[in-house]
């Protein structure tokens, strides 16, 4: 008995099907393949829209962002994120400006007209200016040059700025502020679009450039610290007591000989430099400085790095000062087989692999697609050569690719196919397993569920996309073991074609290609028969987001399955409603806090005073998910909140940690909320790391 099936395949420039006759068994379709200039759309969606994007900032030397500001437009509201930004998706096009409306607290609103055509990209920057201190705030006279009439507002200058003593410290109040905490990904400007000469609009060609240099880095010597290097035979107790007479004090011992001294008063000038230099059994004295990764953290170098708005979406460069990934680990692909030629994809680090699809032999596991070679953009997304100068950046600079082929680009593949690509990559040394493909699951596919099941027990991690008909969860992703990615758009919406349903666990980047193809997601492919790179949209290409991180949580030591995944369902983003959701699960993945296993239960809380006096700090409590900090005796006033993770791990809030700062408004008693959301301190507009750096005393 035969079946006619029909497997549908979305190609770059068409969309088309193809009837396959198959043996009591279900034929698959990639679960993202549509490319750039492929059309489709949202049903219901009106051609007379645009998009509008844009930036808050504040009237500043540097022009600051602004985090937390509201802006409204056309009856919609959206919270800028760390960096300031916002996004509206589908604004009506009307006969007159659409008027914008920005604010924040502290600032004066601000209304801008926005005009635009239908399917045009707007871009906006919108400047706010401080509001003045009113008569009675902190640091506001009243205007008229009386010295007296600005509480705590020293002496008036008639122009109601008055200055005068910080606030004195504010008694205990009867209020407490719950301060509930979540990530978010590092916020980046929208990637620039580079366009080469030689590049079509909707497709990428190679071409050579010269790799990007960093600059150098000047000396920055910590204040008052110095590493010490002594004689061997110099008796310890003697050391300590002129160590003491010199105004230093010892921090702790590095190693042997070496000691790490601070003075007791900071003093970082060379005088006790010179005293330490001159003590007895002193060889040598040096100033300690900060140390910065060596890795390009922003630019590797690659020409098409900027065109990868996916990766600063979900904080993959932030990741790569953790690491960069290891050749020990092991990914396998089951797709449609690569092109191992490809001039971006590094053949030493492609392992043997297997074709589990009827047309070609089995150790014959390379993609005969002339264009449009989707496993080989799936291996591209997850380690394409990175620093070398040449295309796209991989999320794992090193990384072991294992080829399963268990699809064919031109007659797609079988459930058989795929369970068996399965088994023998769990076989043969797999780590993690990608699947960006699909199919309904109409029987009860035990084959497959068998072989998943195997896996699992065997510590591998499985990672499938969702599907792309805005329908239910397909599998293999529905499987309980297998990480379900949906997929949103550079703006952190929902895909229009991802599939949604309670199996999805995260959502990547997918992309969206209807409006402009430099929307899709980059990397590495096959064009009209040569080896280049593409733009493509579908949960395709969220799915390896995914399974390159993984890869480089391996690489850091993190290989317990179930802490892999609960360690990325509780640094994701949360999209939506709070909590888990049926449309964006847990939500959008987070590299750099997946791999400092950077957990919102870890952070540390507290409530600050204008004049510096802080309440707590404390620890979140309840759900992992959604953790709650209470802060109590708490004065009434306006104060703020703060939180931050010590994900560097060195005691210290600064560069690579995550924090927040917020204003609250606090009752004379009772309880007030507040949510705060994390970024990494390097996003952080200076206003605010100056504050957090008061309120923490770090």
């Amino acid at each position: 008995m035969m079946i006619s099936s029909t497997v549908r395949f979305f190609g770059s420039d068409r969309g088309w099907t193809r009837h396959v006759p198959v043996l009591l068994i279900l034929a698959l379709a990639l679960t993202g393949c549509f490319g750039s200039g492929s059309g489709g759309g949202w049903p219901g969606s009106s051609a007379a829209t645009f998009d509008l994007q844009g930036t808050v900032v504040g009237e500043s030397p540097e022009g600051a962002p602004i985090a937390g500001a509201t802006v409204r437009v056309a009856q919609r509201e959206a919270l800028t994120g760390p960096d300031g930004t916002f996004a509206f998706r589908d604004l009506p096009v009307g006969t007159g400006d659409l008027e914008l409306t920005a604010g924040a607290p502290g600032y004066l609103s601000r209304s801008v007209g926005i005009a635009a055509e239908p399917g045009q990209l707007a871009t906006v920057i919108v400047v706010l200016t401080r509001a003045e201190p009113s008569p009675g705030e902190p640091g506001g006279g009243n205007g008229n040059g009386d010295e007296n009439n600005g509480e705590n507002g020293g002496s008036g200058d008639g122009s109601g700025n008055g200055g005068g003593d910080p606030s004195p410290e504010l008694p205990d109040g009867d209020a407490v502020v719950e301060v509930e905490i979540r990530l978010v990904n590092t916020p980046a400007a929208q990637a620039p679009v580079l366009k080469p000469a030689s590049a079509p609009s909707d497709r990428v060609s190679p071409v050579a450039t010269r790799r990007s240099s960093p600059a150098g880095l000047s000396p920055e010597p910590i204040p008052g610290q110095w590493i010490v290097q002594l004689t061997d035979e110099y008796p310890v107790q003697t050391i300590n007591d002129m160590w003491s007479g010199a105004g230093v004090q010892v921090v702790r011992r590095l190693a042997d000989n070496f000691y790490l001294v601070e003075s007791r008063a900071q003093d970082p000038s060379p005088s006790v430099e010179a005293r330490l230099a001159a003590l007895p059994g002193v060889v040598a004295v040096e100033p300690n400085q900060r140390v910065y990764p060596v890795a390009l953290t922003y630019d590797p170098g690659d020409p098409y790095y900027a065109r990868q708005w996916s990766l600063p979406l979900i904080s993959v460069p932030d990741a790569w000062r953790v690491t960069t990934g290891s050749r020990e680990v092991v990914v396998a692909v089951l797709d449609t087989g690569i092109r191992p030629d490809h001039p971006d994809l590094d053949s030493t680090a492609i392992v043997s692999g297997r074709n589990f699809a009827d047309d070609k032999p089995a150790t014959d596991y390379t993609d005969d697609a002339r264009d449009m070679s989707h496993g080989t953009m799936v291996a591209g997304i997850i380690g394409a050569m990175t620093g070398n100068g040449r295309g796209v950046a991989g999320i794992n600079w090193s990384v072991s690719i294992m080829p399963v082929r268990v699809l064919s680009s031109l007659s797609g593949g079988t459930v058989a196919a795929v369970g068996e690509g399965i088994r023998w990559a769990v076989d043969n040394g797999a780590h993690v397993i990608n699947m960006s493909l699909a199919w309904d699951a109409s029987y009860n596919d035990n084959f497959v569920n068998q072989q998943i099941e195997y896996a699992a027990s065997r510590g591998v991690i499985m990672v499938a996309g969702v599907g792309n008909d805005r329908s239910r969860v397909t599998m293999p992703a529905s499987h309980p073991a297998v990480i379900a990615v949906g997929a949103v758009d550079r703006y952190k919406q929902l895909a229009w074609y991802s599939n949604y349903g309670p199996e999805l666990e995260l959502v990547a980047p997918g992309g969206d290609t209807r409006t402009r193809s430099q929307e899709g997601v980059l990397s590495t492919d096959v064009v009209q028969g040569s080896l280049g790179y593409s733009y493509q949209q579908g949960t395709s290409f969220s799915a390896p987001h995914v399974a390159g991180v993984v890869a480089l949580m391996y690489s850091t030591g993190i290989t317990d399955p179930d802490r892999i995944r609960t360690l990325l369902r509780n640094t994701a983003e949360d999209l939506g409603p709070p909590g888990p959701d049926s449309q964006y699960g847990y939500g959008l993945i987070n590299a750099y806090a997946a791999v400092t296993q950077a957990e919102p239960m870890n952070a540390r809380v507290g409530v600050v005073s204008s004049g510096g006096q802080v309440w707590g700090p404390t620890s979140p409590q309840g759900d992992p998910l959604r953790p709650v900090a209470r802060v109590e005796n708490v004065a009434a006033g306006r104060q703020s909140a703060f939180a931050w993770i010590d994900a560097t791990g060195d005691g210290l809030l600064g560069e690579g940690d995550l924090a927040a700062i917020g204003e609250v408004d606090v009752p004379e008693n009772g309880t007030v909320s507040v949510q705060l959301s994390l970024a990494i301190w390097d996003a952080l507009p200076v206003q605010d790391r100056e504050l957090l750096s008061t309120a923490t005393g770090r």
